[in-house]
């Protein structure tokens, strides 16, 4: 019950912060400048429209992951309040995990609205809903729960909010291209950076893995063996980032 009643306040004050709204608003104007774009474009427009709208939901909520993962804890300490939270009977670990169940319920709710918006606008030109755009929604929230876990990571060992916002934000560069690695690891590369590229290969998210997209929109079929196959790796992942968290917070000296 404390774990839920601190994801409920941090879904509250999530969703009260006005940079939210303001990136919301502006991922429904990409969505919105997509399909209008994509009615003059040359080939299908819809395909167009479903590409970029789904690059679109994807980047509006990495950029709100990475903020508000990278701030809520830095703004418990700096004001003070986490102190009054653990001095309540509330261990460590219901603190971070209450804290990642109401981020990834917030940015649930900001792609589930996104992609409303889009199913909108798509059912508008096809004269049907693309249930299909439901997938490739939640693949992204997949990929931003990952995210969410990768800066609550950070953030309990790193200080400085900016400097986790950039570990954060390059994490999710580098798992995006985290399947390149296979190249670099291969017999045919000199054995040290062979070594690396293996070594970040196992270490990265692959989030590339997650980014369904060009499938969704052109109308490639996408497995029900692959979706289950990388939402387990996708849990599998963030629980082992979330156990990290939580043991680097726990030996965190609160100043």
């Amino acid at each position: 019950m404390r774990t839920f009643a601190i994801a409920l306040n941090t879904a509250r004050e999530a969703i009260r912060n006005k940079l939210l709204y303001t990136i919301l608003f502006f991922a429904v104007v990409v969505v919105a400048v997509a399909a209008l774009f994509g009615s003059v474009s040359i080939g299908d427009p819809l395909k167009f429209v479903k590409d970029f709208s789904l690059m679109s939901v994807s980047l509006f909520g990495v950029a709100i992951a990475v903020m508000l993962g990278v701030s809520m804890l830095h703004k418990e300490i700096g004001r003070k309040t986490i102190y009054n939270i653990l001095a309540k009977p509330v261990a460590r670990w219901e603190f971070i995990v209450g804290k990642f169940l109401g981020l990834v319920a917030t940015l649930t709710l900001v792609v589930a609205l996104m992609t409303a918006a889009l199913l909108a606008i798509v059912a508008a030109f096809e004269g049907r809903i693309d249930w299909t755009l439901a997938l490739g929604a939640q693949m992204t929230a997949l990929e931003l729960m990952i995210l969410v876990a990768v800066a609550l990571f950070v953030s309990a060992v790193v200080v400085t909010p900016t400097i986790a916002g950039l570990v954060t934000a390059a994490a999710f560069v580098a798992g995006r291209c985290a399947g390149y690695l296979e190249y670099f690891g291969g017999p045919e590369q000199p054995l040290a950076l062979r070594g690396i590229a293996r070594g970040l290969y196992w270490v990265l998210p692959h989030l590339d893995r997650l980014n369904v997209a060009n499938q969704v929109a052109y109308g490639d079929p996408v497995a029900a063996s692959y979706v289950l196959t990388v939402a387990v790796y996708a849990f599998a992942y963030t629980g082992i980032l979330l156990l990290l968290a939580i043991f680097m917070f726990s030996r965190r000296e609160l100043v």
